[in-house]
């Protein structure tokens, strides 16, 4: 498996992501009390998977295309 096809699949992952964030809302919509405060919680996490999937999906579709100076997780380095 290339690179690229790995990519391809974190992209299908980020859609189906997509649709359960859509669904989420709508229950965060109908909900109250305790089971909002679930569904806002279970939203955010959504939310989170969903930035790291297509953060990484971008680096692997992108890795032989362009050199990243920077690291990816970290704070740059200061030079002195």
């Amino acid at each position: 498996m290339t690179l690229k096809e790995l990519a391809g699949q974190y992209f299908s992952e980020e859609e189906k992501l997509d649709r359960q964030i859509a669904a989420q809302r709508q229950r965060l919509k109908e909900s109250a009390g305790i089971a909002r405060y679930q569904a806002n919680r279970r939203l955010l996490c959504l939310y989170e998977i969903r930035r790291e999937v297509h953060s990484t999906a971008v680096l692997l579709d992108t890795y032989y295309e362009k050199r990243c100076d920077g690291r990816i997780y970290h704070k740059k380095t200061p030079q002195f």
